[in-house]
């Protein structure tokens, strides 16, 4: 009786086992997919490098204080915690994954850089495990929309082009040869800008992949957003406008030459970087009473916004800095550690 209890307690350990292993391979292998209308960072961040991405109360972001390496903390700045190597840039992120690009500089003689390649596009789980590559090519302005994920790749032989990846890696298409910007996706449309046209906005259909024009212009940056359409307009100087999304009702917003810009999440600020050579810095406008408050004297960059702060960087990437989004406009050097500690 006593064999029989032994070789049945036996039997089912062998048999759970077998199972959590088969289960943990099942598991490991799957991809968890997204609803359509998921989007993993703003438009505004992706223009300006993707180094900060929040979703679901996490903010994922490039840490300028260790190298670029991908770093996650809580909305809040507490509970501050490295997941990745990895210089990370364009990140973005859904329930189950986060995406990125790497941009590892090739002389690193760190031993995990040495063991991948250092471009190109991956995905790792939340907590940092479980790295997919989608491609090691050169890359850039990579965007998260539903279960696809959108980039420039580039080709020795071409130059850089728009490319639609499934964020399970099954399928992949080449939408546009050209170094075009993925701006909105919108239904089954994906509007961008082609480099090769002046940065017109186009839409892509995504069902028939056939292109048409959206609207005749010269547009930096366009961030589709409230109803509006917000840009830089190159063919002059770069000031910044915004119309209504069916191309009526252009606005003036700043009548100085800018380098970049991004709006808050709450649509109250647009923060900008002035770049006239005679009045250099940093800047944010009211956008219901249009009062400008100026920031910083100098040279900055790289603005990402999450739902309580706004970040950016010197031009030379000495310092990152941090500001309340839509709150009092003072400006402190962002120290993730220094700030992660304070805040507990």
């Amino acid at each position: 009786m006593l064999k029989k209890l032994m070789r049945l307690i036996i039997t089912l350990t062998i048999v759970t086992a077998l199972l959590v292993v088969i289960l943990y391979a099942y598991n490991r292998g799957r991809t968890y997919y997204n609803d359509e209308n998921v989007s993993g960072n703003t438009a505004g961040n992706i223009y300006n490098g993707g180094l900060f991405c929040e979703m679901n109360g996490k903010i994922y972001f490039s840490n300028n204080k260790a190298g670029g390496s991908l770093y996650v903390m809580d909305s809040d700045l507490t509970r501050l915690k490295k997941l990745r190597n990895d210089k990370a840039v364009f990140i973005n992120a859904d329930d189950n994954y986060i995406y990125y690009i790497r941009a590892n500089d090739i002389n690193n003689s760190d031993t995990e850089h040495m063991m991948f390649y250092n471009s190109g596009v991956y995905r790792v789980k939340l907590n940092g495990s479980e790295l997919k590559a989608y491609t090691s090519d050169p890359s850039s302005y990579l965007t998260l929309k539903g279960n696809s994920i959108y980039f420039q790749k580039y080709d020795l032989a071409t130059g850089y082009s728009l490319y639609k990846y499934q964020i399970d890696g099954e399928s992949n298409r080449l939408l546009v040869k050209d170094a075009a910007t993925p701006v909105n996706v919108s239904g089954t449309g994906l509007y961008f800008t082609p480099k090769a046209h002046n940065q017109c906005i186009r839409m892509i259909d995504l069902k028939s992949f056939i292109i048409y024009q959206a609207f005749e212009g010269s547009y930096l940056q366009p961030i589709f957003r409230d109803g509006y359409i917000y840009y830089m307009d190159a063919a002059n100087d770069n000031i910044i406008y915004r119309m209504n999304q069916d191309g009526s009702g252009k606005e003036l917003l700043v009548d100085s030459r800018c380098s970049t810009y991004n709006i808050t999440n709450s649509g109250i600020y647009l923060y900008y970087q002035v770049d006239d050579q005679a009045d250099k810095g940093i800047y944010r406008l009211k956008l219901d009473t249009m009062e400008v408050s100026r920031l910083l004297d100098g040279d900055y960059k790289q603005i990402n916004v999450t739902e309580k702060y706004v970040f950016f960087r010197d031009a030379d990437n000495s310092n990152t800095y941090i500001i309340s989004a839509d709150g009092y406009p003072e400006v402190n050097v962002f120290d993730p550690e220094a700030s992660s500690s304070k805040a507990r």
